[in-house]
């Protein structure tokens, strides 16, 4: 963690001091992708069907303080994952909240690669004989790329996991900078 907090300070202090105005403001955007509950088909005794990945999406919207520092808002819904176990069925289903510092770093003026480090609320849901909630605050962080196709608009592709839930995502999906 304290890297990433280095490199982030370090890369907002090597700015020059005309950065234009389109370089900071607000941003809002979504993306689709597959998520992936890593621990959730973990080998065991009487497991006979088991499905660890589903469609994902999240909601996003920052605010960019210039070209290479932002801090971004997130909802995800990471979908629901199924499996058998003793011939009794289960799924779990999850979904998070939180909040991430985002480095930005410039490959040329239109691509970007970004890493981002936050916090999560997650509440998971698991069924099988009964119904369990479980609430997190889980570390959250990823890794990404950033193409801007407009004056406003740009295309991210992302992976990112969660800490102690152990889910990891690959999306795609827009960004929309005002």
């Amino acid at each position: 963690m304290r890297p990433f907090m280095l490199v982030t300070l370090a890369g907002a202090l090597a700015l020059p001091a005309g950065v234009s105005a389109q370089d900071s403001g607000p941003y809002l955007g979504g993306a689709f992708g597959q998520a992936r509950f890593t621990e959730w088909c973990s080998p065991g005794p009487g497991i006979t069907a088991c499905e660890d990945t589903d469609t994902a999406w999240k909601l996003f919207g920052g605010y960019r303080f210039n070209r290479n520092v932002a801090v971004e808002a997130i909802y995800a819904n990471w979908g629901t994952v199924t499996g058998t176990v003793n011939a009794i069925n289960a799924s779990a289903k999850q979904t998070s909240m939180g909040i991430a510092a985002v480095g930005s770093f410039d490959l040329g003026p239109d691509f970007s690669l970004f890493g981002k480090l936050g916090f999560l609320m997650t509440e998971q849901e698991t069924r099988a004989t009964s119904t369990t909630q479980r609430e997190e605050t889980e570390l959250h962080y990823g890794l990404g790329v950033r193409y801007r196709f407009g004056a406003n608009w740009a295309a991210r592709a992302e992976w990112e996991r969660t800490e102690k839930l152990k889910v990891q995502l690959l999306s795609i999906g827009a960004e929309y900078r005002f």
